[in-house]
């Protein structure tokens, strides 16, 4: 699992959920819990998303958020 599957679980388990998720950035749930399972986001999506959960893309990517709580 990559950091960006881990931090997205992590945020969605301590933050908003995914139906509040999916609320929020116009889509599915279904749509966010295939999100869950990728490895390579797209662009938009890592940026919403950054934006929603007040947390940078960088630290979305590249460091474990669960561990820095």
């Amino acid at each position: 699992m990559n950091y960006f599957t881990k931090n997205l679980k992590f945020l969605t388990k301590t933050r908003i959920n995914q139906n509040q998720l999916a609320h929020l950035m116009n889509t599915t749930r279904q749509a966010i819990t295939s999100l869950l399972k990728t490895n390579d986001p797209r662009a938009n999506t890592l940026i919403k998303i950054s934006e929603i959960y007040n947390v940078s893309i960088d630290d979305l990517l590249k460091k474990d958020l669960e561990e820095s709580n």
